[in-house]
């Protein structure tokens, strides 16, 4: 990767830094070991640098004492245990169905099974159903199944495998017929890039070839293509250097193929929702002699791309905000001249899947998603939906207009339906209700806060019925506000555990999301990010002035990305929140050249090239915003050591900078999940631990009485 960080200043100093005890009694404080490294004539001090090298022998045993000290602290909530057993006996009865997709006769169905651990895959042909895959004793030791990939002719399934939570992924293939694991084992293969030939002879892949868990793991990827029974190495298929389509040693590519169509299509990006297309002759490119014609770069803010027979699809949101169809020549692609496709009422267009003659588009319509059949030829047509809620397409083919859709609402498990060819859904009887969960016991409610800046922020509150009429109570107010993810209606079976103790949950529609297309994506990326932790706030003052909650009985989280929203809101009102919990939050920005997953790093302002830059990230780390002696919420900040999306030193970093700075004599809490990474390949009783304590963290904080320790 090119040198990024341009600082030649860098001086080692060992100092007392603040410490408050009390914030952090009985669990081991952290070294202080200030590092200041000099940003284009900005000095900035980080006093846990050490932590981020993984390597240093204080390391784990520090990690080791903080998730000792965090267990304890929470084992003696007296409402965990009810709490906890609650979760698990709800998840425990539920059958979780992840992936559908049909090939031919054969259904594939990715599900966790009631009182499973992990999902697994099976296979179903003429209602006959036998398992094909179980990641917890294929390889002799349980596994992570990341992802899978289905051959045309459904006789090979591509899977990837990894140690849990890494993310890691090795490549492996099973013969259907006997589910059987062939020879070929492909490591770096984490993203699951995979696109079979059209003829099942073989697959193309993405594949890492850097240092794994270093900065370097993601540089200079590679596009190879491996043929079934074949001997020697898989050859490489895109040269990253030849024109006309020269790479960055950042940016990623993605070869794909599909049934019917002639060309082969490359898909490039370096972390923005926006990529490069270009496309070339199928043939040609197996032969060697690819000639690829440039379809757009990043200037044409292409957000999806897709080939169905002779025609290329594409989204595009350069001039539309809301996203907008193209359709041209997979052959002789020209955006000037192609195809515009226009929805009625202009929905934000969230994606589309190509079927046989058209494609599958799913819309952002207010505060739930819409399902459009797109011929290739003629008018939209709206697919009526069951309720209203959240729509995935699981598969399409491209030899019909048939597809497996899930949907899912605030208070709805997901349900699998059959989308027919006359664009009709019927239930197919996979559903991942819990046993005896009524949905007739909570509502959702939407509203609205104003921001300082005048935006109308949505909020969704859900609660069990009637419980706003009651006046305020325990409320954990969540948001996200990045990469232009949309926060739109889902399930979570735990959630209702907290609902059933009268607490209530809100999630907050805010900028840097993409509810509502583009715009309100870009309100809230890099210079303009202060406006998601704003919005944030702004909402959760509605919540306070409406009687939802008080200050002493509110609680915010952010997860992941959402790590800065959360940080920085409790940067800038420490006096609005009771609580605050960081899950394996992106808490220190500014250092994303010591981690693996720095590829999205332009959706924050970076890459740091100069001063202007270095401002733009460093206005919203959380971790460097931190002030000493201030009254701090209780915080719980929640990670797993195997991260490979916001490196555990990020969680690691902040929780001991915030127990050394705060004087509330509120705890700060490091739960360290040693067997887990972002919360993928995460078990069910990984999943249902990790819930139990930030629920009942939330409780304690917010003031349940049934959670309050014995003096």
């Amino acid at each position: 990767m090119k040198k990024l960080m341009p600082w030649v200043a860098l001086s080692w100093a060992l100092v007392a830094w603040p410490a408050a005890a009390s914030s952090l009694a009985g669990a081991p404080l952290a070294p202080v070991e200030v590092v200041t490294d000099d940003y284009y004539g900005t000095s900035v001090a980080d006093p846990y640098r050490w932590m981020e090298s993984g390597k240093d022998p204080r390391w784990m045993p520090w990690l080791q004492g903080q998730a000792a000290h965090t267990d304890a602290v929470l084992a003696q909530l007296p409402g965990r245990a009810a709490l906890l057993k609650d979760i698990q006996a709800r998840s425990g009865d539920q059958t979780a169905y992840a992936m559908v997709r049909e090939v031919g006769a054969q259904t594939f169905i990715q599900r966790r099974d009631v009182g499973a651990e992990d999902p697994r895959l099976y296979v179903r042909t003429g209602g006959q159903e036998r398992l094909l895959l179980d990641p917890a004793t294929v390889l002799g030791s349980p596994q992570a199944l990341d992802w899978w990939q289905v051959s045309p002719n459904g006789r090979h399934v591509a899977v990837g495998l990894s140690k849990r939570g890494t993310e890691a992924s090795v490549l492996h293939v099973v013969e259907v017929a006997s589910g059987r694991l062939l020879a070929p084992r492909i490591a770096g293969t984490d993203f699951g890039a995979v696109s079979w030939l059209p003829d099942s002879s073989g697959f193309a892949y993405l594949q890492f070839v850097g240092e794994q868990g270093t900065p370097n793991y993601y540089v200079n990827s590679e596009i190879r293509l491996h043929r079934l029974g074949a001997a020697g190495p898989d050859r490489t298929l895109v040269a990253r250097k030849r024109p006309p389509v020269p790479l960055q040693p950042q940016e990623i590519v993605s070869l794909h193929f599909a049934e019917r169509s002639p060309a082969a299509m490359l898909v490039i990006s370096e972390g923005r929702r926006e990529s490069q297309v270009y496309v070339t002759d199928r043939a040609a490119l197996l032969a060697g002699k690819a000639r690829w014609t440039r379809v757009g770069g990043y200037d044409a803010q292409l957000e999806g791309a897709g080939l169905a027979g002779e025609a290329l699809w594409l989204l595009s949101t350069r001039e539309a905000s809301n996203g907008r169809l193209l359709v041209t020549s997979a052959r002789r692609p020209d955006l000037r001249t192609a195809r515009m496709v226009a929805l009625p009422g202009q929905p934000v267009i969230e994606g589309f899947h190509n079927t046989r003659d058209g494609a599958l588009v799913r819309t952002i319509e207010g505060g739930q998603m819409g399902l459009w059949r797109v011929p290739a030829q003629g008018e939209p047509q709206r697919v009526a939906l069951p309720f209203a809620g959240s729509v995935m397409v699981m598969s399409t083919s491209a030899s019909s207009n048939e597809a497996y859709v899930a949907l899912a609402g605030w208070t709805q498990p997901s349900a699998v339906y059959r989308l027919n060819a006359q664009g009709q859904v019927a239930a197919t009887g996979m559903s991942s209700q819990p046993a005896g969960y009524d949905a007739a016991r909570y509502e959702a409610r939407t509203q609205l806060a104003t921001a300082a800046d005048g935006t109308r922020i949505p909020y969704t509150v859900l609660s069990l019925k009637g419980r706003a009429a009651q006046g305020p109570g325990p409320l954990l107010l969540e948001a996200y506000g990045a990469y232009g993810f949309a926060a739109m209606p889902f399930f979570q079976t735990s959630l209702a555990s907290l609902l059933d103790r009268g607490g209530r949950y809100v999630i907050a529609h805010v900028r840097g999301g993409g509810e509502f297309g583009r715009d309100w994506h870009y309100g809230g990326r890099g210079p303009t990010k202060a406006n998601t932790w704003n919005d944030a706030i702004a909402v959760a003052e509605t919540l306070v002035r409406d009687r939802e909650t008080t200050p002493a009985q509110l609680a915010v989280m952010g997860t992941s990305a959402g790590g800065v929203m959360v940080g920085q809101a409790v940067n800038t009102r420490p006096d609005l929140f009771a609580a605050a919990v960081a899950n394996v939050g992106f808490m220190n920005p500014v250092r994303y050249v010591s981690e693996q997953n720095n590829a999205d790093i332009p959706e924050w302002g970076g890459p740091i090239a100069d001063a202007a830059s270095f401002k733009t990230m460093f206005n919203l780390d959380p971790y460097q915003h931190i002030r000493p002696g201030t009254a701090y919420p209780a915080t719980l900040v929640v990670s797993g050591l195997n991260d490979p999306r916001a490196a555990t030193f990020h969680s690691a970093k902040y929780a001991a900078r915030l127990a050394a700075a705060t004087n509330s004599g509120r705890p700060v809490l490091l739960r360290i999940d040693f067997g887990a990474g972002h919360g993928m390949g995460s078990t069910r009783t990984q999943r249902d631990a990790m819930w139990a304590d930030i629920y009942s963290f939330v409780l304690w904080r917010t003031g349940d009485a049934a959670f309050q320790p014995a003096p």
